[in-house]
Parts: structure tokens; sequence; C-alpha cells
């Protein structure tokens, strides 16, 4: 019974890891989206734009954040859905990897 336990304590874990292995590996290739897989999807992004900057507004109404503030946090949000729609709502989770996880150098 002991042998038991001990490699499920062992082997338990390890089937943890191995699925989160090969998925970070994993490139994908996307499809070209039809105009109709694509209208959708701006919309829907379009949606949530309106939301957030619904949402910017309360905080600016409820004094939580400054008018200038609200102002800039709104443009921001605009300037994304913009580079979004540019990139026809394609997802680009891994592009700037090698920006935030930079190597350092060794002498």
């Amino acid at each position: 019974m002991r042998k038991l336990w001990l490699s499920l304590l062992v082997i338990a874990p390890l089937s943890f890891f191995v699925p989160l292995s090969e998925a970070h590996g994993e490139t994908r290739v996307y499809q070209d989206l039809t105009e109709q897989q694509k209208s959708e999807l701006a919309s829907m992004q379009r949606d949530i734009m309106e939301k957030k900057k619904q949402l910017i507004n309360k905080y600016v109404e409820y004094g939580i954040i400054d008018q200038e503030r609200g102002k800039e946090i709104k443009s921001h949000i605009e300037q994304r859905y913009d580079k979004e729609k540019k990139n026809g709502f394609m997802p680009k989770w891994h592009q700037d990897k090698e920006k935030k996880f930079h190597k350092h150098h060794m002498p």
C-alpha cells in the first residue's frame, strides 16, 4: 500500500506538467477568416470597446479617476481596437515574447 501511495505521489504531479509543456511549445497557423467571420469578430470587439469606455465613464463620474486620465484610457482603448482591426482580429499571443522576456547576456 505504501508503494502505491508513493508512486501516485510521484506520477500524479508529472501528469500535469506534460500537457503544459506540449502546449507551451505549440505554434498555431490560423486560416484566413471569411468576411462574415471578420464582421462578427469586429462587432464583438466593438461591443467590448464600448463597454470598456462606459466603465471608464463611470469611474470618472464616481470620482475614481479624473476626467483627463479617463480620456487617455479611452484613447488607448480605441487605439488598441484599431490595431486589432488592422490585424484582422487574429490573436497575436506570442509576437512580443522576446520583448517581454529579455535575455541577460553573460560577460
